[in-house]
């Protein structure tokens, strides 16, 4: 069976991540990045520690990340 997207030239995949303000509650660190996770119950804009992976806020993205279909309500 023949895909119709080619294989990633790179090894990882990863999202475009912003500096986030603040400490962490759990280690202290003061490195805070924002970004988009696909988890359980689909896509959630993140706020993490990037020296523990703390989660220090989550909530819902839009159902189909980056990707709006055509129709879809605003």
């Amino acid at each position: 069976m023949m895909h119709d997207h080619p294989r990633p030239l790179t090894s990882t995949v990863s999202a475009p991540r912003t500096s986030a303000s603040g400490r962490c509650p759990e280690c202290g660190g003061g490195t805070l990045a924002s970004y988009r996770v696909m988890s359980e119950g689909g896509w959630w804009s993140v706020i993490k520690c990037q020296e523990c992976l703390a989660s220090i806020a989550r909530e819902a993205a839009p159902m189909f990340g980056a990707f709006t279909p055509f129709g879809a309500p605003e």
